[in-house]
């Protein structure tokens, strides 16, 4: 198990956004990228960049647009269902999507990152670092997804930056607003609103 020690900064306040980077381990990576094929283990390194603690007030206030950062690098040697089309395709975007999301919401429940930035998230969710884990394909799945595919992506190096912006409950349910953009060295690519479902409890 990937320990963190000194990884998060002790804090007392809060209405702050939190600068970190936390960078995720090689083997934290592999753990998560478990349910993958080899060949369609796109996401090869990845970083917390930063979250927000909101005040007593809620999620509503101050800088409250961004709760969460993550920052992923990929690359695709070659597609995992096709021969090359010789672009970055709405395949791709929704796995490259998937796995940076895993690894944000496993790395965020590990590291009690979550308590921080939800302030009712012990009352709300009772799945446990573990259970997460084990149930992962079955706790998160996409409700929504737009990408807008605005030049070609070289797909051998590109980034993708994910950002939670907004969580609403409904039973068991959280709903989870994300915005994602992919970029190569020539700027942004790719990008669009993603909204995700996620099951909160452990009994999945």
């Amino acid at each position: 198990m990937e320990t963190l020690t000194n990884a998060l900064p002790q804090i007392n306040h809060s209405g702050t956004r939190i600068w970190m980077p936390l960078m995720i381990s090689d083997a934290f990576l592999a753990k998560i990228l478990v349910p993958y094929r080899d060949h369609a283990k796109y996401l090869k390194s990845a970083q917390i960049l930063d979250y927000y603690e909101p005040d007593s007030t809620g999620l509503e206030s101050g800088d409250s647009k961004s709760l969460v950062t993550i920052e992923g690098n990929f690359s695709i040697a070659e597609s995992c269902y096709i021969d090359d089309t010789g672009h970055f395709n709405a395949v791709e975007f929704n796995i490259c999507y998937n796995q940076l999301a895993y690894v944000l919401f496993v790395k965020c429940i590990q590291a009690g990152i979550f308590h921080r930035v939800i302030p009712d998230w012990a009352e709300r969710v009772n799945l446990s670092f573990e259970n997460f884990i084990k149930y992962q394909l079955s706790s998160m799945f996409i409700a929504k997804i737009e990408g807008s595919f605005l030049k070609p992506l070289n797909g051998k190096s590109f980034k993708a930056r994910l950002t939670i912006t907004r969580i609403m409950w409904t039973d068991q349910t959280a709903f989870v607003y994300t915005q994602i953009s992919f970029s190569d060295s020539f700027g942004i690519k790719s990008k669009g609103p993603v909204l995700l479902a996620f099951r909160t409890s452990n009994g999945l």
